[in-house]
Protein backbone atom coordinates (compact mmCIF):
# COMPACT_ATOMS: atom_id res chain seq x y z
CA UNK A 1 0.00 0.00 0.00
CA UNK A 2 1.32 3.33 -1.35
CA UNK A 3 2.31 5.69 2.20
CA UNK A 4 0.51 8.98 2.53
CA UNK A 5 3.55 11.44 2.04
CA UNK A 6 3.49 13.98 4.99
CA UNK A 7 4.79 17.43 5.70
CA UNK A 8 4.64 19.66 8.39
CA UNK A 9 4.22 23.92 7.93
CA UNK A 10 4.90 25.74 11.70
CA UNK A 11 6.13 25.21 14.57
CA UNK A 12 4.39 28.05 16.21
CA UNK A 13 1.57 25.59 18.39
CA UNK A 14 3.18 23.45 20.59
CA UNK A 15 0.45 20.79 19.40
CA UNK A 16 2.94 20.01 16.59
CA UNK A 17 4.87 17.88 18.58
CA UNK A 18 1.22 15.69 19.59
CA UNK A 19 0.67 15.82 15.89
CA UNK A 20 3.98 14.41 14.64
CA UNK A 21 3.97 11.54 17.05
CA UNK A 22 0.53 10.87 15.88
CA UNK A 23 1.80 10.03 12.13
CA UNK A 24 5.15 8.52 13.04
CA UNK A 25 3.22 6.45 14.97
CA UNK A 26 2.19 4.55 11.62
CA UNK A 27 5.29 3.70 9.61
CA UNK A 28 3.79 1.72 7.38
CA UNK A 29 0.91 4.51 6.09
CA UNK A 30 2.75 7.66 6.44
CA UNK A 31 6.11 8.85 5.64
CA UNK A 32 7.12 11.87 6.69
CA UNK A 33 8.85 13.98 4.23
CA UNK A 34 9.76 17.30 5.83
CA UNK A 35 9.26 20.42 8.06
CA UNK A 36 9.72 24.32 7.43
CA UNK A 37 9.10 26.87 10.00
CA UNK A 38 6.41 29.82 8.63
CA UNK A 39 8.02 32.88 9.05
CA UNK A 40 6.39 35.19 11.83
CA UNK A 41 7.10 39.20 13.12
CA UNK A 42 8.74 37.78 15.93
CA UNK A 43 10.63 34.21 16.33
CA UNK A 44 10.90 32.64 19.58
CA UNK A 45 14.20 30.30 18.71
CA UNK A 46 14.53 29.28 22.49
CA UNK A 47 11.33 27.38 22.44
CA UNK A 48 11.48 26.43 18.40
CA UNK A 49 14.87 25.26 18.79
CA UNK A 50 13.64 22.20 21.04
CA UNK A 51 10.31 21.40 18.86
CA UNK A 52 13.07 21.15 15.76
CA UNK A 53 15.19 18.38 17.47
CA UNK A 54 12.34 16.77 18.55
CA UNK A 55 11.04 16.67 14.81
CA UNK A 56 14.39 15.63 13.67
CA UNK A 57 14.80 13.12 16.09
CA UNK A 58 16.11 9.33 15.09
CA UNK A 59 14.47 9.58 11.79
CA UNK A 60 16.22 12.28 10.62
CA UNK A 61 13.68 14.04 8.94
CA UNK A 62 14.52 17.25 7.28
CA UNK A 63 14.21 20.89 7.88
CA UNK A 64 13.02 23.32 4.62
CA UNK A 65 14.51 26.71 4.69
CA UNK A 66 11.42 28.18 2.85
CA UNK A 67 7.99 26.54 3.21
CA UNK A 68 7.35 26.99 -0.13
CA UNK A 69 10.05 24.50 -1.31
CA UNK A 70 8.23 22.08 0.91
CA UNK A 71 5.26 22.37 -1.44
CA UNK A 72 6.98 22.00 -4.02
CA UNK A 73 7.76 18.23 -2.79
CA UNK A 74 4.08 17.76 -3.21
CA UNK A 75 3.11 16.06 -0.28
CA UNK A 76 -0.32 14.19 -0.09
CA UNK A 77 -1.36 16.18 3.90
CA UNK A 78 0.21 18.89 5.28
CA UNK A 79 -0.32 19.63 8.62
CA UNK A 80 -0.09 23.10 9.53
CA UNK A 81 0.50 24.62 12.81
CA UNK A 82 1.47 28.02 12.17
CA UNK A 83 0.17 31.22 14.03
CA UNK A 84 -3.27 31.88 13.64
CA UNK A 85 -2.61 35.30 11.90
CA UNK A 86 -1.02 32.92 9.20
CA UNK A 87 -2.93 30.13 9.03
CA UNK A 88 -5.45 31.63 5.90
CA UNK A 89 -2.70 31.90 3.73
CA UNK A 90 -0.29 28.86 4.40
CA UNK A 91 -3.52 27.12 4.18
CA UNK A 92 -4.79 28.49 0.92
CA UNK A 93 -1.35 28.19 -0.65
CA UNK A 94 -1.33 24.69 -0.03
CA UNK A 95 -5.09 23.63 -0.76
CA UNK A 96 -4.51 25.38 -4.29
CA UNK A 97 -1.34 23.12 -4.38
CA UNK A 98 -3.77 20.52 -4.07
CA UNK A 99 -2.31 19.02 -1.04
CA UNK A 100 -4.87 17.51 1.78
CA UNK A 101 -4.56 20.24 5.19
CA UNK A 102 -5.13 19.41 8.82
CA UNK A 103 -4.72 22.60 10.21
CA UNK A 104 -4.54 23.18 13.95
CA UNK A 105 -7.57 24.98 15.87
CA UNK A 106 -9.30 27.28 15.53
CA UNK A 107 -9.60 26.49 11.64
CA UNK A 108 -9.03 30.54 11.26
CA UNK A 109 -9.42 33.92 13.29
CA UNK A 110 -12.46 34.97 11.30
CA UNK A 111 -15.20 33.60 9.62
CA UNK A 112 -14.22 35.22 6.14
CA UNK A 113 -10.97 33.84 6.29
CA UNK A 114 -12.47 30.65 7.19
CA UNK A 115 -15.14 30.31 4.80
CA UNK A 116 -12.17 31.27 1.86
CA UNK A 117 -10.03 28.35 3.09
CA UNK A 118 -13.12 25.99 2.74
CA UNK A 119 -14.03 27.32 -0.92
CA UNK A 120 -10.65 26.56 -1.83
CA UNK A 121 -10.35 23.21 -0.47
CA UNK A 122 -14.04 22.28 -2.41
CA UNK A 123 -12.55 23.59 -5.79
CA UNK A 124 -9.73 21.74 -5.89
CA UNK A 125 -11.88 18.76 -4.26
CA UNK A 126 -9.59 18.10 -0.86
CA UNK A 127 -10.25 17.94 2.58
CA UNK A 128 -9.55 21.00 5.10
CA UNK A 129 -9.44 19.81 8.17
CA UNK A 130 -9.13 20.98 12.05
CA UNK A 131 -7.36 19.30 14.43
CA UNK A 132 -9.01 19.00 18.30
CA UNK A 133 -7.16 16.84 20.75
CA UNK A 134 -10.67 16.71 22.71
CA UNK A 135 -12.29 14.98 19.83
CA UNK A 136 -10.22 12.05 20.75
CA UNK A 137 -11.25 12.59 24.58
CA UNK A 138 -12.71 9.30 25.14
CA UNK A 139 -15.21 10.56 27.93
CA UNK A 140 -16.04 13.68 25.58
CA UNK A 141 -17.21 10.96 22.96
CA UNK A 142 -19.15 8.54 25.66
CA UNK A 143 -20.86 12.02 26.98
CA UNK A 144 -22.02 12.32 23.26
CA UNK A 145 -23.02 9.17 22.35
CA UNK A 146 -25.39 8.91 25.80
CA UNK A 147 -26.95 12.59 24.67
CA UNK A 148 -27.46 10.50 21.42
CA UNK A 149 -29.12 7.60 23.30
CA UNK A 150 -31.23 10.31 25.06
CA UNK A 151 -30.36 9.16 28.17
CA UNK A 152 -30.53 13.22 29.57
CA UNK A 153 -34.02 14.01 27.01
CA UNK A 154 -33.99 17.33 25.37
CA UNK A 155 -30.51 19.31 25.68
CA UNK A 156 -30.96 22.57 27.49
CA UNK A 157 -27.60 23.52 28.08
CA UNK A 158 -23.50 22.81 27.77
CA UNK A 159 -21.39 24.25 30.24
CA UNK A 160 -17.30 24.30 30.05
CA UNK A 161 -14.75 25.62 31.86
CA UNK A 162 -10.43 25.33 30.46
CA UNK A 163 -8.38 23.97 32.74
CA UNK A 164 -5.92 25.75 35.24
CA UNK A 165 -3.44 27.54 33.37
CA UNK A 166 -1.53 30.76 33.24
CA UNK A 167 -0.86 30.59 28.88
CA UNK A 168 0.68 28.46 27.04
CA UNK A 169 4.03 28.90 28.61
CA UNK A 170 2.91 27.92 32.31
CA UNK A 171 3.25 24.24 31.15
CA UNK A 172 6.75 23.89 32.63
CA UNK A 173 6.76 21.29 35.40
CA UNK A 174 6.96 24.09 38.10
CA UNK A 175 4.54 26.18 36.46
CA UNK A 176 6.42 28.85 36.32
CA UNK A 177 5.78 31.70 33.46
CA UNK A 178 9.00 33.31 31.61
CA UNK A 179 9.93 36.77 32.21
CA UNK A 180 7.21 39.10 30.55
CA UNK A 181 9.76 40.54 27.85
CA UNK A 182 10.43 36.90 26.88
CA UNK A 183 6.07 36.61 26.57
CA UNK A 184 6.21 39.68 24.94
CA UNK A 185 7.94 38.43 21.64
CA UNK A 186 5.17 35.67 21.47
CA UNK A 187 2.66 35.54 18.77
CA UNK A 188 0.16 34.22 21.58
CA UNK A 189 0.86 38.00 23.25
CA UNK A 190 0.06 39.77 19.82
CA UNK A 191 -3.74 40.32 18.86
CA UNK A 192 -2.16 40.91 15.37
CA UNK A 193 -0.81 37.09 15.30
CA UNK A 194 -4.38 35.55 16.80
CA UNK A 195 -3.12 35.67 20.68
CA UNK A 196 -5.15 35.93 23.57
CA UNK A 197 -6.89 33.45 25.73
CA UNK A 198 -10.54 33.86 23.14
CA UNK A 199 -9.08 31.70 20.28
CA UNK A 200 -6.64 29.94 22.04
CA UNK A 201 -8.86 28.27 25.08
CA UNK A 202 -12.56 29.71 24.53
CA UNK A 203 -12.41 27.86 21.28
CA UNK A 204 -12.49 24.65 23.01
CA UNK A 205 -15.94 25.13 24.91
CA UNK A 206 -17.28 26.58 21.69
CA UNK A 207 -16.50 23.63 19.69
CA UNK A 208 -17.88 21.29 22.52
CA UNK A 209 -21.25 22.90 22.31
CA UNK A 210 -21.26 23.08 18.96
CA UNK A 211 -20.99 19.84 18.43
CA UNK A 212 -23.26 18.89 21.23
CA UNK A 213 -26.31 20.96 19.94
CA UNK A 214 -24.51 19.71 15.84
CA UNK A 215 -25.41 23.36 14.72
CA UNK A 216 -24.73 26.61 14.85
CA UNK A 217 -25.35 29.57 17.42
CA UNK A 218 -27.68 31.60 16.61
CA UNK A 219 -25.91 35.00 18.55
CA UNK A 220 -22.97 35.17 21.18
CA UNK A 221 -22.79 37.40 23.84
CA UNK A 222 -19.00 37.74 25.29
CA UNK A 223 -16.80 39.13 27.63
CA UNK A 224 -13.05 39.56 27.65
CA UNK A 225 -10.97 40.64 30.70
CA UNK A 226 -6.50 41.16 31.23
CA UNK A 227 -6.62 40.65 34.94
CA UNK A 228 -2.45 39.90 34.40
CA UNK A 229 -1.11 40.58 31.60
CA UNK A 230 0.04 44.09 31.56
CA UNK A 231 2.65 44.00 28.29
CA UNK A 232 0.53 43.07 25.82
CA UNK A 233 -2.91 44.13 24.09
CA UNK A 234 -4.81 40.55 24.39
CA UNK A 235 -7.11 39.00 26.83
CA UNK A 236 -6.04 36.56 29.91
CA UNK A 237 -9.82 35.79 29.99
CA UNK A 238 -12.92 35.37 27.96
CA UNK A 239 -16.09 33.71 28.93
CA UNK A 240 -19.31 32.97 26.49
CA UNK A 241 -22.92 32.61 26.10
CA UNK A 242 -23.91 30.79 23.02
CA UNK A 243 -27.48 31.04 22.07
CA UNK A 244 -28.61 28.38 20.17
CA UNK A 245 -32.16 29.26 20.29
CA UNK A 246 -34.17 26.26 22.71
CA UNK A 247 -30.55 25.96 24.59
CA UNK A 248 -27.46 27.58 25.67
CA UNK A 249 -23.99 27.05 25.62
CA UNK A 250 -21.66 28.77 29.01
CA UNK A 251 -18.07 28.71 28.33
CA UNK A 252 -14.61 29.98 30.18
CA UNK A 253 -11.28 30.82 28.21
CA UNK A 254 -8.45 31.29 30.81
CA UNK A 255 -5.05 32.25 31.15
CA UNK A 256 -5.87 33.16 34.80
CA UNK A 257 -6.84 30.09 36.58
CA UNK A 258 -4.51 29.37 39.92
CA UNK A 259 -5.84 26.31 40.62
CA UNK A 260 -8.90 24.15 39.33
CA UNK A 261 -10.29 23.18 42.73
CA UNK A 262 -12.20 20.46 42.68
CA UNK A 263 -15.03 21.38 40.16
CA UNK A 264 -15.01 19.31 36.76
CA UNK A 265 -13.91 20.97 33.79
CA UNK A 266 -16.86 20.00 31.89
CA UNK A 267 -18.25 19.41 29.47
CA UNK A 268 -21.74 18.91 31.86
CA UNK A 269 -24.68 18.34 29.77
CA UNK A 270 -28.05 19.08 31.35
CA UNK A 271 -31.18 18.10 30.02
CA UNK A 272 -34.95 17.86 30.71
CA UNK A 273 -34.60 14.02 32.50
CA UNK A 274 -30.83 14.36 33.50
CA UNK A 275 -27.13 15.41 33.55
CA UNK A 276 -23.87 14.00 32.08
CA UNK A 277 -20.55 15.58 33.72
CA UNK A 278 -17.01 14.86 32.18
CA UNK A 279 -13.55 16.44 33.18
CA UNK A 280 -11.05 16.38 30.67
CA UNK A 281 -8.45 14.99 32.85
CA UNK A 282 -10.48 11.91 33.29
CA UNK A 283 -12.43 9.37 31.16
CA UNK A 284 -15.10 8.81 33.64
CA UNK A 285 -18.33 10.03 33.16
CA UNK A 286 -21.05 10.35 35.58
CA UNK A 287 -25.21 9.90 35.00
CA UNK A 288 -27.44 11.97 37.73
CA UNK A 289 -31.45 10.86 37.05
CA UNK A 290 -33.97 12.44 39.24
CA UNK A 291 -34.41 15.45 40.46
CA UNK A 292 -31.96 16.73 43.61
CA UNK A 293 -31.34 20.24 45.28
CA UNK A 294 -28.45 18.48 47.21
CA UNK A 295 -25.43 17.01 45.41
CA UNK A 296 -26.60 12.88 45.23
CA UNK A 297 -24.46 10.34 43.82
CA UNK A 298 -24.54 9.41 40.22
CA UNK A 299 -27.09 7.12 39.39
CA UNK A 300 -24.12 5.55 36.77
CA UNK A 301 -20.49 5.72 36.04
CA UNK A 302 -18.91 4.98 32.60
CA UNK A 303 -15.50 4.18 32.29
CA UNK A 304 -14.98 5.58 28.49
CA UNK A 305 -11.32 3.84 28.28
CA UNK A 306 -7.85 5.18 27.60
CA UNK A 307 -6.95 8.52 25.76
CA UNK A 308 -5.12 7.45 22.91
CA UNK A 309 -4.95 10.43 20.83
CA UNK A 310 -1.65 8.95 18.76
CA UNK A 311 -3.92 5.68 18.22
CA UNK A 312 -7.16 7.56 16.79
CA UNK A 313 -6.73 10.49 15.23
CA UNK A 314 -3.41 8.67 12.97
CA UNK A 315 -5.65 5.87 12.07
CA UNK A 316 -8.90 8.06 11.41
CA UNK A 317 -5.93 10.39 8.99
CA UNK A 318 -4.95 7.58 7.00
CA UNK A 319 -8.62 6.13 6.33
CA UNK A 320 -10.07 9.75 5.47
CA UNK A 321 -7.44 10.34 2.99
CA UNK A 322 -7.45 7.14 1.36
CA UNK A 323 -11.42 7.54 0.85
CA UNK A 324 -12.46 4.66 3.64
CA UNK A 325 -14.46 6.87 5.95
CA UNK A 326 -15.72 10.29 5.77
CA UNK A 327 -13.84 13.12 8.29
CA UNK A 328 -15.16 12.97 12.13
CA UNK A 329 -17.67 15.50 12.61
CA UNK A 330 -15.21 17.66 14.87
CA UNK A 331 -12.61 17.75 12.41
CA UNK A 332 -14.93 18.51 9.80
CA UNK A 333 -15.53 22.19 7.38
CA UNK A 334 -19.02 22.77 8.45
CA UNK A 335 -18.11 22.26 12.11
CA UNK A 336 -15.28 24.56 12.04
CA UNK A 337 -16.99 27.03 9.98
CA UNK A 338 -19.83 27.32 12.54
CA UNK A 339 -17.23 27.48 15.33
CA UNK A 340 -15.29 30.01 14.10
CA UNK A 341 -18.64 32.88 13.25
CA UNK A 342 -19.51 32.18 17.37
CA UNK A 343 -15.71 32.89 17.90
CA UNK A 344 -15.94 35.90 16.16
CA UNK A 345 -18.97 36.68 17.33
CA UNK A 346 -18.03 36.29 20.65
CA UNK A 347 -15.16 38.82 20.27
CA UNK A 348 -16.78 41.31 18.73
CA UNK A 349 -19.35 41.50 21.16
CA UNK A 350 -16.38 41.51 24.05
CA UNK A 351 -15.66 44.88 22.70
CA UNK A 352 -18.32 46.07 22.03
CA UNK A 353 -20.55 45.15 24.71
CA UNK A 354 -23.71 43.60 23.13
CA UNK A 355 -24.81 40.31 22.01
CA UNK A 356 -23.24 39.55 18.40
CA UNK A 357 -25.31 37.74 15.61
CA UNK A 358 -23.37 34.78 14.08
CA UNK A 359 -22.33 34.93 10.47
CA UNK A 360 -24.93 31.99 8.83
CA UNK A 361 -23.26 29.69 7.06
CA UNK A 362 -24.66 29.01 3.42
Amino acid sequence: MKKIRVAFFGLAHPHVMALYRTVANYPDDFEIIGFAEVPMPSPEPDHYEARRAGMRDKRGVREFADWHDLIAEKPDLAIVNSDNGSREEVCCTLLASGIHVLAEKPMAMTYEAALHMCRVAKEHGIHMLTNWPIAWFPAFRMAKKMLNEGKIGKLLRVTYRSPATWGPFSYSPDGELPPDEVLARSWWYKSENGGGSILDYACYGTVLSTWMFERQAERVSGIAKNFGVTFADVEDYSAMMLDFGDGVGLLEGSWSTYNPGEIPTGPVLYGTDGVIVCDRHTSTVKYYKGRSHKPVPPTEVVDAGLDRQDILLGAHLAQVLRGETEPDEMLSPRLNLAVVAALEAGAISARTGVTVETKRMN
